[in-house]
């Protein structure tokens, strides 16, 4: 079962007195990640390469746009996306029902169940909150990570590997983005509405969305990887394509584009440490 989580908090301010949050602390090749959430992060793209295939340059790549402009949620529109995405992440979506849901008005603004995967008299469901297709490339990332589910649950994948529920969600977020999936799944994780139409790279701990991001509007959340920790999982899954700069890094929200550029900076200075 899936508590794929949606919902917002308010915009953080600003503050110049104290320390000087304009200042990154940490030295340049660094992770950008934990030293837990790297050895995490490093072996179970591991495990996705041996049972999915290798991360190779052939395979697509879902950007922004992925989703049709005239979208707008109807069961039709849902089933074709389903369609899409499962041809993208090799999923036989065939045998799958599609149920469109709607969360009560009580519960946006929290955390909150936007999707789940399940059997029904045998058959496989995935259930899907009509009210995230108003931001559709994060309904795509929804989809896609039900239709992980179908690649791990469905096609008897982590039976044998004993996880907990948490970690079982952790690594559905994770094959998404070995399935072609993570640059809209690592978007949805940080989405958020903007002052004006452009991004900013992080500057130390000021955040894109602390620089841009409207105080006004909520930020919506999805998945149980954090942005930082998508992008450290597609720096890895682009160097195990053989890309070191890879060409749709500038579609990736850039509060994950941050650790998605350090993480390719430190896999590059592991690699060159090797080889000395």
């Amino acid at each position: 079962m899936d508590w794929l989580r949606g919902g917002g908090r308010p915009s953080v301010g600003i503050s110049t007195t104290g320390p000087k949050p304009w200042l990154r602390t940490d030295a340049p090749g660094t992770c950008p990640v934990p030293e837990e959430q790297r050895t995490w992060t490093e072996r179970w793209l591991r495990w996705c390469a041996e049972e999915f295939g290798p991360a190779t340059p052939r395979r697509e790549i879902a950007l922004p746009g992925f989703v049709p402009a005239d979208f707008t949620g109807t069961q039709e529109q849902v089933e074709r996306l389903v369609w899409r995405v499962g041809a993208v992440m090799g999923a036989d979506v065939s045998g799958i029902g599609v149920l469109l849901v709607e969360s009560s008005e009580e519960v946006q603004g929290r955390k909150h169940q936007v999707g789940e995967y399940r059997k029904v008299l045998g058959r496989a469901v995935i259930e899907l909150d009509r009210r995230v297709a108003a931001r559709p490339d994060a309904f795509a990332g929804l989809v896609a990570h039900e239709l992980a589910h179908a690649r791990l649950v469905g096609e008897g994948r982590v039976a044998r590997l004993g996880l907990s529920r948490s970690q079982e969600e952790r690594l559905t977020d994770l094959v998404t983005v070995h399935l072609g999936m993570g640059v809209l799944s690592a978007n949805a994780a940080d989405d958020y509405g903007k002052v004006a139409g452009y991004s900013v790279m992080p500057v130390g701990e000021l955040t894109d969305r602390m620089l841009t991001g409207r105080s006004d509007e909520p930020v919506h959340r999805m998945g149980y990887l954090s942005p930082g920790e998508y992008g450290y999982a597609l720096a890895c899954w682009s160097t195990m394509r053989g890309e070191t700069d890879p060409p749709w890094a500038r579609h990736v929200r850039a509060s994950a584009r941050d650790a998605l550029m350090r993480g390719l900076a430190y896999r590059a200075a592991q690699r060159q440490a090797g080889a000395g």
